[in-house]
């Protein structure tokens, strides 16, 4: 197979043999203060509601993107030697709510985030943690740069684990300004009990396979880059009580898609987190009433059907193609087919790809599905999925170009690739039963507790639905007319590289949805985010921290 360079710079996601899902032996109680709003000056014209704004949530309010979270902005890219890798944290919707509050000129305030000893951020020093997908100069163009992710920089990750080591980790160790306290992997129980992470190496935990593995580990990497800085409470420490221990005017709670992510990744294997409407709800509730006794007005979210993102490709062929995975433009669903035909611009192949894995791991639906139904579930392959085919027919040349060499997913224990590498319907509809059990909890903790909460679920659904009358798939399509942006197909501009986690302009889209809900509710005034800008990269005057969004693959696919 003859490859074009776009496919050179994308088949790097082969590498991602386990996308955190929202994502690491504690030592003892030291005298390091616990973090507080000292330092976070406010304009006196400030709304008192947004004074101390604090973050409780997992990977998507840290702000993680491409498998990575790095706040270090001048890491030089190590496999261009030029070029730095794209810092992640201060991308995040929730660094761009605290800067529109800020009250603050928005260079100033976009600068106060990237700054160490001002930063309400726990910024992740370079290279940073897990293994972020990045340029290279060789084919295939992108990829993540640590070989060795656990003894890359000498275990720099590894450091993670453990309370003292983790000072290496981050660029502000001892601040006492953090006030984003998000766990990259935590799930909504955790939030309230965990006080020190589950595991204490980076090495592959014995006895457990594959991607349950990952699923198990996800928050014991950035447990202590994130929290270190409240060691002081002991075995009393929780995210949610440190927030608590902040006296926050207003926290921004987003929890629940490592429920869902958790048992998805793991085959169905994982149960360790809330799969009934009571336990979501009664978790949710103690976290929000445990920031309201604090004196904190809450805000709070659902979350998406992570089946509608670019993470899953179903593997049907589309019924109308050229309108599905157009040459140009947008899309709004990911599909097997246009992945590989638009990466190696191989049609016939790309159709003989979807129908090899449909009938070989029975992700079949004769009778037609629809994402996120329970009784029309669809087949999918995973990202990881997709493009470890793709690596796999480069390495195993076909003499038939039209028929590439695929791997065996099950690695011959059939059913062993479920969840990592690819989705029966079957297992589908279980996937989106959770979610929509997850969703129903949150949302009914958030009327039990009179709690505004973000639609995130509505947002996807509409973004994905590709219906020009749906307000929020107009407004992400029109954020760039010029150049087509944005969809939630894969590489359409709203996600990042490990299809899960949003790209910069993804980021800012729904933190305007939380300045809408925060002042609705609040009668605050923030100023609203310019997504358009956030896409490309005039939100400041300082390219060093305003740049192009990294992350749109629609103008090269």
């Amino acid at each position: 197979m003859t490859m074009s360079s776009t496919a050179r710079r994308i088949l790097s996601l082969a590498a991602l043999c386990a996308v955190a899902a929202c994502g690491s032996p504690s030592g003892t109680t030291s005298a390091l203060p616990i973090p507080n709003a000292a330092g976070q000056v406010k304009p006196r014209n400030v709304n008192p509601i947004l004074a101390n704004i604090v973050g409780v949530g997992d990977s998507l309010t840290a702000g993680y993107q491409a498998n990575g979270m790095l706040g270090q902005s001048d890491v030089v890219n190590p496999l261009t030697h030029q070029g730095v890798i794209p810092p992640t944290q201060e991308n995040g919707f929730w660094a761009v709510v605290d800067e529109q509050a800020s009250g603050l000129p928005l260079d100033e305030a976009i600068s106060r985030e990237f700054d160490p000893a001002k930063s309400p951020l726990p910024l992740i020093a370079g290279p940073g943690i897990n293994n972020q997908v990045i340029p290279d100069v060789n084919p295939p163009d992108f990829n993540m740069f640590k070989a060795n992710p656990c003894k890359y920089d000498n275990g720099f990750n590894a450091d993670g684990y453990f309370l003292e080591n983790s000072a290496r980790v981050r660029m502000n160790p001892g601040s006492n300004t953090i006030r984003d306290l998000a766990v990259p992997g935590i799930s909504l129980h955790e939030a309230n009990t965990l006080s020190q992470p589950q595991s204490t190496t980076c090495e592959p935990l014995p006895g457990i396979l594959g991607e349950l593995a990952a699923v198990v580990d996800q928050e014991a990497s950035t447990f202590w880059p994130v929290l270190r800085g409240f060691r002081g409470m002991g075995p009393n420490l929780s995210m949610t009580a440190a927030a608590a221990k902040l006296k926050p005017s207003l926290a921004i709670v987003w929890l629940g898609a490592n429920d869902v992510l958790k048992y998805m990744g793991s085959g169905g294997r994982f149960v360790g987190g809330d799969n009934t409407v009571g336990q979501v709800s009664g978790d949710l509730e103690t976290t929000i009433t445990t920031l309201t006794r604090s004196g904190a007005r809450v805000v709070t979210a659902n979350i998406p059907n992570i089946l509608l993102t670019p993470y899953f490709m179903r593997s049907a062929l589309p019924q109308y193609q050229n309108k599905i995975c157009p040459q140009f433009g947008i899309t709004t669903q990911t599909y097997v087919f246009c992945v590989w035909g638009k990466i190696t611009n191989e049609f016939q192949a790309a159709e003989y790809v979807a129908h090899t894995v449909t009938e070989k791991y029975h992700l079949g639906t004769p009778n037609g599905c629809a994402p996120g139904s329970l009784t029309k579930p669809c087949g999918y392959l995973t990202l990881q999925g997709m493009f470890a085919a793709l690596q796999y027919s480069i390495d195993h040349p076909s003499n038939n170009p039209d028929k590439p060499n695929l791997p065996d997913f099950d690695n011959g224990k059939p059913g062993s690739g479920l969840g990592m590498y690819y989705i029966t319907p079957e297992f589908a509809a279980k996937i989106q039963a959770l979610n929509n059990t997850i969703n129903t909890g949150l949302n009914q903790a958030a009327a039990k507790t009179q709690t505004p909460l973000v639609d995130v679920t509505a947002f996807f659904d509409g973004v994905a639905s590709g219906d020009p009358k749906n307000p929020y798939f107009q407004r992400a399509s029109h954020i760039d007319v010029s150049d087509g942006c944005c969809g939630l197909g894969f590489g359409s501009g709203l996600v990042s590289f490990d299809g899960l986690h949003p790209s910069n302009t993804g980021y800012a889209l729904l933190a305007s949805y939380f300045i809408d809900t925060i002042n609705s509710h609040y009668g605050t005034k923030i100023p609203q985010v310019d997504v358009k800008a956030a896409y490309k990269g005039t939100r400041c005057s300082n390219k060093r921290y305003c740049y192009p969004d990294p992350y749109p693959l629609f103008v090269f696919l």
